[in-house]
């Protein structure tokens, strides 16, 4: 499970995330469903919501799994 997913679960749901970072729901949905992460603007905010339950480190992991899969991908073709 991707951290962003984890602090979706924690807050509450995508529209309560959202909520707090002033963005909309299908953007929440877009990072757990498409991309795999937050944003790096949302990183620390979003861990501050979730009291650290999922850190910064954790949520920053995620960008670094998705480079390294861009970066496989990239070779293979």
């Amino acid at each position: 499970m991707s951290s962003i997913k984890k602090a979706v679960n924690i807050i509450g749901g995508q529209t309560k995330l959202a909520r707090h970072l002033e963005t909309h729901q299908t953007a929440v949905w877009n990072w757990v469903h498409r991309h795999g992460q937050a944003p790096a603007k949302y990183i620390q905010r979003i861990a501050a919501l979730t009291n650290n339950e999922v850190t910064v480190d954790q949520l920053l992991a995620d960008h670094e799994k998705n480079q390294a899969k861009d970066s496989k991908e990239g070779i293979q073709q």
